[in-house]
């Protein structure tokens, strides 16, 4: 099928524009080349993209909407890959475009952005936060992203087209009011399970249901806190913590969020890391990426960095054992 980029050009510019009068004067085309050659592109795919009313305002067909939505990933993605090659072949520059998930915001966007600035060449750091590591990994394929920060398994299935390293092993821990005292949380992890739960405990935050350990988050407050209820809920971990902090519930959110957390929401928090309840996460960086010294020289620095002062810093001296407590 003959498609042209200039065809799929011109199309996403009457739809961002609205009409073709109105895309004429921001591509500098004239009107009927334009509507040559969108009709030459219907032809090709043989069915009808746009309608004009009276005005010459457009609407999409449900095929003009699938190939709106389609040549834009087209097209970002052609614009990526030009930008890629000035940087690699013309520029020698560096621009590190990193994807994290929320968690990750604070202590180590600092580090990456340290890590980055000091290489040769080095030109722009780009911070990108999706909700789960699932988005990112989507992303790495588009080439909006240049490497990610995920969990094992979103990557899982792509390892052959990317360099992936073990950062750490993220583990989950159970978050409750720093007023809530030993004692209680003693007698609700007691085997009886009381149901007459009182205060903080008896409310817990529900994470977004997209993040990929929600349902084993759901599994444990059901088994070993069934009297308590999702009163609250949060799209990210750092939100969940914030609402504990405030003495109102408990939650989970993984230990590399501690780094990240300030002083005034650690002081009022208890953190009780959790048996078996843990995810691995890596760093992922297309392989020809680490044919070009700098890139390979900032993926040796985050792993380094990851594995050694962030891994130390997610086990700090005020985490307390479940198994103390229980």
């Amino acid at each position: 099928m003959d498609i042209t980029l200039k065809q799929l050009q011109i199309f996403q510019a009457v739809v961002v524009a609205g009409s073709i009068t109105k895309a004429s004067r921001r591509i500098g085309l004239s009107q009927p080349s334009i509507s040559q050659q969108l009709a030459k592109l219907e032809e090709k795919l043989d069915t009808q993209l746009i309608q004009r009313n009276r005005t010459g305002v457009i609407s999409l067909t449900p095929a003009g909407e699938y190939w709106f939505k389609t040549g834009d990933e087209m097209l970002r993605r052609l614009d990526n890959m030009v930008n890629e090659h000035r940087q690699r072949f013309v520029d020698n520059s560096v621009t590190l475009r990193i994807g994290v998930t929320p968690t990750l915001r604070g202590r180590f966007t600092a580090a990456a952005a340290r890590i980055a600035s000091v290489e040769p060449g080095f030109v722009k750091f780009e911070l990108k936060f999706a909700l789960t590591s699932g988005e990112l990994v989507e992303q790495l394929r588009l080439h909006q992203l240049n490497c990610a920060i995920v969990n094992s398994e979103a990557i899982a299935d792509d390892r052959g087209s990317f360099a992936v390293t073990e950062l750490f092993e993220d583990q989950i821990a159970w978050i409750v009011p720093a007023e809530v005292p030993l004692s209680d949380i003693k007698r609700v992890l007691s085997k009886g399970k009381p149901a007459d739960i009182k205060g903080p405990l008896k409310n817990f935050v529900e994470i977004d249901a997209n993040i990929a350990l929600r349902p084993r988050t759901d599994e444990w407050y059901r088994h070993t806190l069934p009297a308590a209820t999702p009163t609250y809920a949060s799209t990210t971990y750092a939100a969940a913590v914030d609402i504990v902090a405030e003495g109102l519930a408990t939650t989970h959110c993984p230990l590399s969020l501690l780094p990240n957390l300030p002083p005034s929401v650690r002081e009022r928090v208890q953190i009780f890391p959790l048996e078996n309840l843990s995810r691995t996460v890596v760093l992922a960086m297309p392989k020809h990426l680490l044919t070009l010294p700098s890139y390979a020289s900032i993926y040796r620095s985050l792993v380094e960095f990851c594995q050694t002062d962030y891994n130390r810093e997610m086990a700090p001296n005020y985490v307390h054992e479940l198994s103390l407590v229980g």
